[in-house]
């Protein structure tokens, strides 16, 4: 029996991305309202960057996993594996509670899964055992 295809495709611009945005905004108006210094409305300004930029650009990215191949792109990398040359994935959750997909291939090097390519951590896991290949969990490890 042939393992459904698992295909997933994500935006930048969603709706998470411009609640997390309103929030940060409504946060430094706040702050300005009750005099907070400049610089340190410039500095917590900072980390909605990244979330702008998403706005803005709107990148896309996507994941495929067939019964012999996963491909990914994203706007930094693209790759195309054979699911016949992985060995085992690791599954590294990290200390932010983000999970890294690293790729053990039978030659004995790794490939990394770029992180904005990844579905949740679940629907991988289960995806890879549907097609036989050995899935490794660690928890919280710093690197």
């Amino acid at each position: 029996m042939m393992a459904e295809a698992l295909i997933v495709h994500n935006q930048g611009r969603t709706l998470r991305t411009f609640g997390a945005l309103a929030l940060a905004a409504a946060l430094l108006g706040g702050l300005y309202s009750i005099g907070t210094m400049t610089w340190i409305l410039v500095f917590l300004s900072l980390f909605a960057i990244p979330a702008l930029v998403d706005l803005l650009l709107n990148p896309v990215s996507t994941f495929e996993m067939t019964d012999d191949t996963m491909r990914w792109k994203c706007p930094t990398q693209s790759g195309e594996l054979t699911l016949d040359r992985i060995r085992q994935v690791r599954l590294d959750t990290r200390l932010d509670v983000s999970v890294r997909v690293t790729v053990m291939l039978v030659d004995g090097s790794k490939l990394r899964l770029p992180q904005d390519v990844l579905p949740a951590h679940k629907t991988l896991e289960e995806a890879f055992q549907a097609r036989g290949i050995k899935v490794e969990r660690h928890h919280f490890r710093v690197i």
